[in-house]
This record gives structure tokens, C-alpha cells and sequence, in this order.
């Protein structure tokens, strides 16, 4: 299969100039006479991405991201390399950028789109779901100057997922987002990872690239130092940034040696100090399988090669995804331990009860100095050891954490009026009728089998018992019909319940179309509703017909409305 991205040997170089007048300068001057410096935000790069992958872009402010994901989009051109992509390709990139400040929410929808390379065909076509995604009411119609940044996010994330492209490359939009919007966005790029869209994110948040993507690469200097998982490319850059922050010129970053007989994948800091040792102990035993609750000691064993004050000690325990679920050291614990001199050997035991879920988990371990390790960090060994967490004979829990639950419980009547308050407090905007050709079909909640044509008409058959919501009147009214079989020999009862209560019958005595007519009782008009249509029996086609549709059928419906 053809790469959908194949970058070779791309390389971006600005100029700059120190003062304006410099620019001036080297256009008027004869040629060769140069005012500027040059400055390579991209060097060398080489990348090819296969169609469906979820690619992680990580790296320090200034690596070249940015200018690498705007190469990508078009925005910007290499200055030397090559780069083909293969499909529809949209960004998000800077906040607002291709947004027009003087132009209203739609109109931007149309000018974004159109850069975009969409006809106003496709546009016009695309307008509502992109409107609906964004959930910026009637601000739509109003200047996008007015809009909060999250605003604009919602529009500009709402544009470039909807124009159905096959690759989406977004740069650290998310992080303005709000936490509804942002795992809605999450969602809809699970959906679109599932639907074989190439992602390409740019994050410094690792939840989400390790959420998100199966492979990532990091930029730093401004050239690709590690591709591979998310895990091992978040750590080695972690390592970069206790690099950077060190002051100490011997600081490296070395991947462990398949020589090596040690489990630890990867490691870095001055090296004046080794770890040695990490192990699980239970009752004094070594141990790789411990059962969920059980307390343990987890022992951590360090050389000193040169004098250091003030050492810290730490853990970090991750899950099978790579995920910190819980870390800890001396410094955090204020336990202070004593200056180790050259030739010193430490050894520091983390008492722990093993309160997390059953699964596979990893320990990481690190000597330094200060509250982390990005402070003169002497050895930070990921993946140090492996061990398993098995589930507590009588399980209590599933997920991460084991906590200490207990339960109780109390059972009072609630207020008549109770329902209908929590109804309309989250459902306030509940219709008066529910059309299956519009947006309010979505009203029709638990209990219906997906809407499908009949004659050209949308129409939906509800299971025994379907669900919908309504702000009723006085009289309630369903365009409804039945199968012939359900009514043969007798009529066929229809209940209407509302918020669990009975409140009417209609008898359906035939198969024609019919409106079903129901009386609502005073307290429940004018306030939001879960009303449930209930048929006494089901209607199932493979019995009656012999066919394959096992569905379990009560009523077909056109519409519903309440006046």
C-alpha cells in the first residue's frame, strides 16, 4: 500500500533580519550582498505514514512542529525536499487562522471551506452538521470578533471535521477547548481513526497522544531523533527535557543493550549515580505477582560513582498503556536521606498497599536531587521491572484504583413534581412534535429500531416498549399502524405511560395508518416528558413470515406531536 504521506529530505529555512531596514537593504543592494541570517527550522527530514496511522508529533517549543504541520497543509513551502501526500488534507493549526474577523460564523464556514477546496455545492450541503457540531447557538450569524477562543475552536474544529477529509492534521487546538468539547473532539477522532483517516496531532499533553495515536516521532534541534510508540517516544523526550534543564555537559540518554541483561528500556541522567536494584517484595520474598490489596515493598537500590548531597529516591508505577497511575519519592514523603559519598551504596524501601486493579504494570525508578528528576537527575531507569496485579478472590472492583468502598443506601418518595423539574432542567429545549425527517427524530430515545423509507416517507418501528421526549399540551397524538398479524383476531392495546405511570390506552383494531389520540393529565402540560409507547405483544417478522428479521416489533410511526 502507497504511503499517504511520504516526505524525503525536507528541510525549511527562514530569513531574518535584525531591523526592517535590513530587508529594504538587501533588495536595493547589488546581488550578493546579504542582510539576514539564516535559520533552519526544519532540517533533513524524512517520513512516510501509511493510511489509517494515528502519528504523535512531540517536541520542546521551537523544534519545528508548527512548521512542519504547515508544510503539511500547504501553508507553507520547503525550502529543499520533496513532499506528496495522497487525499483530501485539512488543519487546524493556529487558532482562527483562515477565519475573516468582520465576517459572521456561516459566512467564515464558507470562506474556510472554500480554501479548503469545496464547491459551494458541498458546502451548502455540509453547513448543517458543521453548525450542529460547533454548539455556538446563535452566535453562528454574528461577527467571529466577538467570539471567545472557544468559540472559535468549536467552529474551526467543526470545519475541518466535517469536509470529510483523509487526512486531519491538528496542532494543539484541543488544549483551549473546554472539557465537553474536548471529548466530543476525541470521539469523533476515535470515529475517524476507525473509518481509516490518517491523524496527524500535535500535542505537549501525553494522555492524549498516548489516547489518540499508535506511533509518534520526536522533533528536537529540529530534526526527527525518535520514531515508535508513544510510550517510548514520550519518555525519551522526557529524558530531552531533564537534558535541557541539567547542567551537567555528561548527561545522556542511552537505550538499554540487548547485552544488557536488565529489563529497564530506557535510561538517562549524569550517571553519578547507578541504580542497581529494583524489586517487589512480599512477607521479604522477591516477587513479579502480587494479589490486588495485597501490601508490598518495592526496593530501589543505588551506587554512587561521585559525592552527592541531598539524594532523592523515587517510583513510578505505569499500566499496560503506559499511563502514571501513581508515583511518589523521599523528597514527596519528606524523608530525607544523607549525603552519599563516591563507592556508597543506598537502599530505600517504598511501603505500599497494592490498591490498584488486576493487569500489567511496570516500575520506574530514578535517583536525583529536588522534588523530580528534572532537577540534576543521576539515573531515571524507565520500565525498570514488570509485574502483574491478579484480582482479590471475591473481586469488589474493576478499573484502575482498588479503593476502600462501602456501601449504603435509603429509599424515601420523591416529590410528584421531582421528574419533571430534572426533565426540564436538562432538557429545557424538548419539542412540542417529533418529526422523522428533521433534527428532533434525535427526541426518540431507548426502544426504537433505526428509521428507515417506506414509500419515500421516513418512518420508525418501535420495540415493545419506545422511549421518547415531549413537552406535551392537553391531547397527545401519534401517526401510527401496525402489522396485519398483530390485530388479526383481536385489537391490539397501546399504552401511553409518562414517567413511568400509566396514563392511557388506545385500542388498534387495523392496519391502516390511524392517529392515536391521548388525553394528558393537567400536571404533566407544558413540562418535559419521558413518555413511553408500550404494545402488549410484539410482532416478529421471522415467526409470522419466515424471514430473517428477528426484530422484536411494536408500532410503526410517521409522527408525534402534542398540541
Amino acid at each position: 500500500m502507497d504511503p499517504v504521506i511520504k516526505i524525503e529530505n525536507l528541510s525549511k529555512r527562514f530569513r531574518v533580519y535584525d531591523k526592517p531596514l535590513d530587508r529594504l537593504k538587501e533588495w536595493l543592494t547589488p546581488r550578493g550582498m546579504s542582510y539576514h541570517w539564516a535559520f533552519w527550522a526544519l532540517q533533513n527530514i524524512n517520513l512516510e505514514v501509511e493510511p489509517g496511522t494515528a502519528l504523535g508529533i512531540v517536541g520542546a517549543n521551537g523544534a519545528g512542529k508548527s512548521t512542519l504541520l504547515k508544510i503539511l497543509c500547504g501553508t507553507l513551502s520547503p525550502t529543499s525536499g520533496s513532499i506528496k501526500t495522497n487525499g483530501r488534507i485539512t488543519g487546524l493549526l493556529e487558532l482562527g487562522s483562515g477565519f475573516h474577523p468582520e465576517f459572521t460564523g456561516r459566512q467564515n464556514i464558507f470562506l474556510n471551506a472554500r480554501l479548503l477546496g469545496l464547491s459551494d455545492t458541498e458546502i451548502k450541503e455540509k453547513v448543517p452538521s458543521i453548525i450542529s457540531f460547533a454548539e455556538i447557538g446563535d452566535f453562528i450569524d454574528h461577527p467571529i470578533r466577538i467570539y471567545s477562543t472557544g468559540m472559535i475552536l468549536r467552529l474551526g474544529f467543526s470545519i475541518a471535521a466535517n469536509i470529510d477529509p483523509d487526512i486531519l492534521v491538528i496542532d494543539e487546538a484541543l488544549a483551549v477547548g473546554d472539557a465537553y468539547f474536548q471529548q466530543k473532539c476525541l470521539r469523533h477522532l476515535k470515529t475517524f481513526r476507525e473509518n481509516n483517516g490518517t491523524l496527524i496531532f500535535v500535542s505537549h499533553d501525553p494522555g492524549a497522544v498516548k489516547l489518540l495515536c499508535d506511533e509518534a516521532i520526536l522533533l528536537n534541534e529540529h530534526q526527527i531523533v525518535e520514531r515508535g510508540k508513544p510510550e517510548d517516544v514520550l519518555n525519551y523526550y522526557n529524558a530531552l527535557i531533564a537534558r535541557h534543564v541539567s547542567d551537567a555537559a555528561s548527561f545522556r540518554i542511552e537505550k538499554q543493550k540487548d547485552k544488557i541483561k536488565q529489563p529497564a528500556a530506557q535510561r538517562s541522567g549524569t550517571f553519578d549515580a547507578l541504580l542497581t536494584k529494583t524489586d517487589i517484595l512480599l512477607e521479604g520474598s522477591s516477587t513479579r505477582t502480587v494479589v490486588s490489596g495485597e501490601n508490598v515493598s518495592i526496593n530501589v537500590e543505588a551506587i554512587a560513582l561521585s559525592d552527592i548531597e541531598k539524594p532523592t529516591m523515587g517510583i513510578a508505577i505505569r499500566d499496560r498503556l503506559g499511563y502514571e497511575i501513581f508515583a511518589t519519592n523521599t523528597y514527596i514523603l519528606e524523608k530525607s536521606l544523607p549525603d552519599l559519598n563516591a563507592g556508597d551504596r543506598i537502599n530505600v524501601l517504598f511501603n505500599v498497599p497494592m490498591n490498584i486493579g488486576a493487569g500489567d504494570y511496570t516500575v520506574t525508578a530514578a535517583i536525583h536531587t529536588g522534588m523530580d528528576h528534572l532537577d540534576k537527575c543521576f539515573d531515571w531507569a524507565d520500565k525498570f521491572i514488570a509485574f502483574k496485579v491478579l484480582p482479590e478472590t471475591k473481586a469488589s472492583c474493576r478499573g484502575v484504583a482498588r479503593l476502600p468502598a462501602t456501601v449504603e443506601s435509603d429509599i424515601s418518595k420523591a416529590d410528584l413534581d421531582k421528574p419533571n423539574e430534572l426533565l426540564s432542567s436538562i432538557f429545557g429545549d424538548a419539542p412540542a412534535a417529533i418529526n422523522l425527517n428533521d433534527d428532533s427524530s434525535s427526541w426518540l430515545f431507548s426502544g426504537w429500531h433505526p428509521i428507515e423509507q417506506l414509500d419515500g416517507e421516513p418512518v420508525c418501528w418501535s420495540k415493545p416498549s419506545g422511549t421518547f421526549l415531549l413537552k406535551p399540551g392537553a391531547k397527545l397524538f401519534v401517526e401510527l399502524t401496525v402489522n396485519p398479524a398483530q390485530c388479526d383476531n383481536s385489537t391490539l392495546k397501546v399504552s401511553l405511560l409518562g414517567n413511568g405511570k400509566f396514563l392511557a390506552d388506545y385500542e388498534v383494531s387495523s392496519s391502516c395508518w390511524q392517529q392515536a389520540e391521548f388525553e394528558i393529565p393537567e400536571d404533566l402540560i407544558g413540562k418535559v416528558t419521558r413518555f413511553s409507547l408500550q404494545t402488549e405483544e410484539a410482532f416478529v417478522p421471522a415467526k409470522v413470515y419466515g424471514t430473517n428479521d428477528r426484530r422484536e416489533l411494536g408500532v410503526m410511526v410517521k409522527k408525534i406531536w402534542s398540541v
